[in-house]
């Protein structure tokens, strides 16, 4: 069945005409569009539009790979958010209205590379959409921020400063603190309270007064206790 011809109404007055011709020049021009990633090489990827186009029969013209696509990023200066896409990512990309290879070459202004205009080889992928249900996220919403992920979440820092209003908590069978822990004498100064044992491989003071090696002065055989440990 022809779905695809021209339409008597399309001819039928000289409006009908001219949006007609309108309507075919904005098909023969690529805007955005949904494309999956076919290759990845850095922040440059090859896609395959998804929409694929028609003959005037309604004859299906499936889309071919354009290669050369950079990946936008949101990024202010030497600070970004760093997620490269994979092989099998469904995003949008956008389609520069004039050719952008000069400035892809030389990240500066130039001219336009060729007389093209809404051409598939000038897109940029924008980023995902309509994939899976993901893994590992950052979500906000009116509870607050959720951080999750199944492996390692690292963070890399000359100096880290987590202030908390209310609490801190710490949730993990087995928690490692790699190198020397000290109290600061901030506002939120206290006491350390331990619901278990405390085991230490190495010396224990307290005052000045050692754990393993100090001695207690007016000791005397009998049923009295010891008086106050010496220094």
């Amino acid at each position: 069945m022809n779905l695809f011809t021209t339409r008597p109404q399309d001819v039928a007055t000289d409006t009908n005409a001219q949006a007609f011709m309108m309507q075919k020049m904005l098909m023969s021009n690529a805007f955005i569009t949904l494309a999956m990633v076919a290759e990845v090489n850095g922040e440059i990827l090859a896609v395959k539009p998804l929409v694929d186009g028609f003959t005037g029969a309604g004859d299906r013209i499936p889309k071919t790979i354009i290669y050369g696509v950079p990946v936008w990023r949101l990024q202010r200066g030497a600070s970004a958010v760093i997620m490269p896409p994979i092989v099998g990512d469904i995003g949008l990309i956008a389609i520069c209205d004039r050719d952008i290879s000069g400035v892809k070459a030389t990240k500066e202004n130039s001219l336009p590379g060729s007389n093209r205009t809404h051409n598939y080889a000038d897109a940029i992928y924008l980023g995902g959409v309509l994939n899976a249900e993901p893994s590992q996220y950052v979500k906000f919403s009116n509870d607050g921020i959720d951080i999750v992920s199944p492996l390692l979440v690292s963070i890399a820092a000359p100096s880290v400063q987590i202030d908390a209003d209310s609490s801190f908590s710490i949730n993990s069978p087995n928690i490692i603190l790699n190198g020397p822990v000290s109290q600061g004498a901030g506002s939120n100064s206290g006491d350390f309270t331990f619901a278990g044992n405390i085991t230490a491989t190495g010396e224990v003071t307290s005052k000045g007064v050692k754990l393993s090696t100090h001695t207690h002065s007016g000791v005397q055989s009998g049923s009295a206790n010891t008086g106050n440990p010496n220094v």
